[in-house]
């Protein structure tokens, strides 16, 4: 009877373990994530575009508190080039937030006044560098560099964008603060960065 109980408690245990595997195998982490300018609400705006993106592909991501946190306590015993972590420390992320998935990069904003028709006019441009580690294969496995968007950018050409985001494109706006212009801007460029890689998981 102990031998037989003994056997169950080891089977419970190891299929256990197996549905934790399977469990964080589908867990993303969206960070770390580094901001050049833009406003607390435009990075936040990023950050939750990217995510909308992934979980629209089945995947489960992270609570960005836990995520921060997680890094966080990690450091600052990280190594870091040009401020992103490399494989080494992507493999201890991964493993300490209970990660398959980790979607990081860099954000570039640059907003400015030029002048159109009688008179200025604010234009809003998001450059991202975008990267997809893979715990499994224990390396990047998708990049997108350079990605632009621009807050002006003209309806058609976002057809293939709007696919990837599935909620609506930030209408452009006239006059006012920045901030929408910043958001419409990083909206697209994740959008054309991601827009590959959604395809291919999607298959």
């Amino acid at each position: 009877m102990k031998a037989l109980h003994t056997a169950l408690t080891v089977s419970l245990v190891s299929a256990l373990a197996g549905f934790s595997a399977a469990q964080s195998g589908r867990n993303v982490a969206v960070y770390p994530w580094i901001f050049t300018s833009g406003n607390v609400t435009s990075k936040s705006f990023a950050v939750s575009t990217i995510t909308r993106i992934a979980e629209n592909q089945g995947l489960r991501v992270i609570a960005q508190d836990t995520a921060v946190g997680v890094w966080d306590s990690l450091r600052p015993h990280v190594s870091l080039r040009h401020g992103l972590p490399g494989d080494r420390e992507l493999a201890r992320y991964a493993d300490a937030v209970h990660a398959g998935t980790i979607i990081f990069g860099k954000v570039n904003w640059h907003t400015r006044s030029i002048w159109v028709g009688t008179g200025p006019k604010t234009i809003s441009s998001a450059t991202v560098d975008l990267f997809v580690y893979s715990a499994q294969q224990g390396r990047v496995v998708y990049r997108n560099l350079g990605s632009e968007g621009r807050s002006d950018e003209k309806e058609s050409a976002l057809k293939d964008v709007a696919a990837v985001l599935i909620t609506p494109i930030v209408p452009m706006v006239s006059g006012g603060p920045a901030t929408p212009r910043e958001q419409r801007a990083v909206q697209i460029a994740i959008g054309k960065a991601m827009r590959r890689w959604a395809r291919q998981i999607s298959r």
